[in-house]
């Protein structure tokens, strides 16, 4: 006993435990306006006040301020080896915590079941929360997006699941513009969403963050779509394509970013759909960042869209359950535009050069939608009848491009089969389908015509609805190119056989009707803002009107009005190359499908007794003659005004500096065709490689 006593004697005493004071967690600002700061660099808090984040001298807790230092130019670390950093730092964080491993393989195992399992509130709320980036642990990716990409510092170069989506957002005022801009410049082709609606959403983005609420991050993702649109034209007029496209192409990863932290492939919601149509439609032609890029494909849009179940949205028991129970009319009516477009485009394509030629998605009879109301927006909550054709409204463009569609559906039921196993296309149906398309034209309402008397009549109403004007452009232009197209296996044949000499009139005559439209866009008001020469389905359709016009004359080159039709394809010429000096989109694509048509224009030289070409025009569309300066990828070829005189051949590439207006290409071109050397099945791979150069155009 006495032994145990003195043992616990001779215990040392503990030291007392030391108090120190503790440093400050949170920045000035949240402990000024006793705000929860989520110690995050710039954190939250902050970042929607647009406030300057600042600990004084501690700095967040377990966040060194390294980017502070590159920021202000205090540390010798470039942004781009910082951006790489934080990438390692984000894929080495553990992953060991209990929850995120049971959410994972649930996912995994039960996701793709869920959505049809549970009730539509409760899956709401999941996808509100799921994936919420106000979870610690995530990486921070901050500053406004465009000077972030400017310094190298790539959003896309991050874990698209751990990216802080919310403090890359803008302003609330920059956000309300970029919808204005939206809406005011690109939503007129489309038309994929309720201005009202989606106001609403990105307010209520704003909101939640300022109250620590969840967000929607299918609302966050059609914010970014809406911007990345927005960034690539608003910045062609002033940046380089490169800095156009970089830009874009982050905000659009960043949508793609908030569908997957949303889990949207297997919660799906309205606005996550508008979002990915919306890139898909106008930034088509961008190559994507691969973990996104597959959300943006045109079978996944239609895959979302029924899982969504927009392809029966009008079925009977639907129908009975809105009738029981209530609904939102502008969420019904959005889902019936959504699908009328996505089937729309579907059709369209169909009748395009590509992998998707002669084929189509969605049949009609596999589906259950009614037609959209030609109603304005603003009255889509409260009228349940649309207006006659005949009365201008934001979605007549929308009824006649479904109408174009649908004779282009017909044409791929009719024709397809023939094309697919390289048959001739009996010339009986081509007529029959000729009046198709031309009846479809002759639907369309007055202030949508190209005559001298409607655009008089209408003119008041294009200064107050621009848009109007420019989606009559659109349509003229889609049903001509079309025709052309229709009629391109007779045009040729045309040229020398009377049996077929309609298809060759009917395809000079949409040709010409289509670089009639691009000069009005050009001269007339209301001009196109931004510029028609942005948008390369406009130019691809000038370009292969001018193409067509070429080969009149090189088969015609004896006519009687042999030089009158020279003057009309050089006048052509310089419509592209005044687009070419407007629109770096333009010049890239042109000059892509010059090297089409060098690629195919094998010209016969005339030889001299020596055996040499007779002048270098003669030789230059030979297999073995030098391309001029900048065709074999430079990277503005073809540059120089049009009106620039050029003091040596055209064709010089000696020089290096020698820059040719289109102009004086196509120029030398006819001055050497005297005898093509292409017959027509040659003539029909030209005309279709270059359909296929550049992507779909619909």
């Amino acid at each position: 006993m006495m032994k145990r006593k003195l043992e616990r004697k001779a215990a040392p005493t503990p030291p007392p435990k030391s108090t120190r004071r503790q440093d400050p967690v949170s920045c000035e600002s949240c402990r000024k306006k006793k705000l929860k700061c989520d110690r995050r660099l710039p954190c939250r808090s902050c970042t929607v006040r647009n406030l300057a984040c600042s600990y004084g001298t501690y700095g967040p807790v377990g966040s060194p301020n390294v980017r502070e230092n590159i920021e202000t130019g205090n540390s010798p670390v470039s942004p781009s080896s910082m951006s790489q950093t934080l990438s390692k730092q984000a894929e080495n964080q553990p992953r060991n915590d209990p929850l995120t491993t049971a959410d994972w393989l649930e996912t995994i195992v039960m996701g793709h079941r869920v959505p049809s399992a549970i009730p539509t509130t409760l899956r709401d709320g999941l996808t509100q929360n799921r994936g919420n980036p106000s979870q610690p642990g995530q990486t921070i990716v901050s500053g406004n997006l465009l000077t972030l990409i400017r310094g190298g510092v790539l959003p896309s170069l991050e874990n698209p699941a751990r990216i802080r989506l919310f403090s890359l957002l803008p302003s609330e005022s920059e956000a309300l513009s970029s919808l204005s801009y939206y809406l005011n410049h690109l939503d007129y082709q489309y038309h994929l969403i309720v201005a009202h609606r989606t106001e609403r959403n990105i307010l209520n983005i704003y909101e939640n963050i300022a109250n620590d609420q969840p967000v929607n991050l299918g609302h966050v993702a059609l914010l970014f779509s809406i911007i990345a649109c927005g960034l690539f034209y608003q910045l062609l007029p002033t940046e380089s394509t490169d800095v156009a496209e970089r830009s874009s192409g982050e905000a659009a990863f960043l949508a793609g970013s908030a569908l997957i932290q949303a889990n949207y492939v297997a919660y799906p919601t309205l606005e996550g759909l508008q979002a990915t149509m919306i890139i898909s439609h106008h930034l088509s032609f961008l190559t994507f960042n691969p973990v996104v890029s597959s959300f943006f494909i045109h079978g996944s849009l239609i895959n979302q869209a029924q899982s969504l179940g927009l392809h029966v949205l009008d079925g009977a028991s639907q129908v009975e359950d809105r009738k029981a129970n209530g609904y939102d009319r502008a969420e019904v009516e959005l889902k019936r535009r959504l699908w009328w477009d996505l089937a729309s485009y579907d059709w369209l394509i169909g009748f395009l050069s590509g992998p998707q030629q002669w084929t189509y998605r969605i049949k009609p009879s596999h589906m259950n939608v009614w037609r959209p109301l030609n109603i304005e927006d603003e009255d889509i909550e409260t009228s349940d009848t649309g207006q006659p054709m005949s009365n201008p409204t934001c979605m007549s463009y929308f009824h006649l491009r479904l109408r174009l569609a649908e004779v282009c559906r017909r044409i791929v039921d009719e024709i397809g089969p023939e094309h697919l196993r390289g048959a001739d296309v009996q010339y009986e149906k081509i007529l029959d389908l000729d009046r198709k398309l031309h009846d479809a034209h002759a639907e369309l309402p007055s202030f949508f015509r190209y005559d001298q008397h409607s655009r008089r009549e209408f003119s008041e109403l294009y200064r107050k609805r621009p848009m109007l004007a420019w989606q009559r452009a659109f349509i003229q232009q889609g049903y001509h190119s079309r025709l052309c197209r229709l009629h391109r296996q007779y045009f040729v044949r045309g040229a020398r056989d009377p049996r077929y000499s309609y298809s060759h009139v009917v395809s000079l005559q949409s040709a010409r009707k289509v670089l009639e439209v691009k000069r009005i866009m050009d001269e007339e008001e209301p001009l196109f803002v931004p510029n028609s020469s942005f948008f390369w389905a406009v130019m691809h359709h000038v370009f292969m009107a001018a193409v067509t016009l070429l080969i009149d004359v090189c088969f015609n080159w004896d006519d009687i009005l042999a030089e009158k039709r020279k003057e009309e394809v050089l006048e052509a010429c310089k419509m592209l190359t005044r687009a070419q000096q407007t629109s770096s989109v333009a010049r890239e694509g042109i000059n892509a499908m010059m090297r089409i048509l060098r690629k195919h224009w094998k010209q016969e030289p005339q030889f001299a007794r020596s055996g040499e070409p007779t002048s270098p025009q003669a030789a230059f569309f030979s297999s073995d003659y030098p391309l001029p300066p900048g065709t074999q990828g430079d990277k503005d070829p073809f540059a120089a005004h049009q009106d620039v005189p050029v003091s040596t051949n055209a064709f010089d590439a000696g020089n290096p500096a020698t820059h040719v207006p289109l102009e004086d290409l196509w120029s030398e071109m006819l001055n050497s065709s005297v005898y093509p050397g292409l017959n027509t099945p040659e003539w029909m791979d030209l005309l279709t490689e270059l359909n296929d150069t550049t992507g779909l155009c619909d």
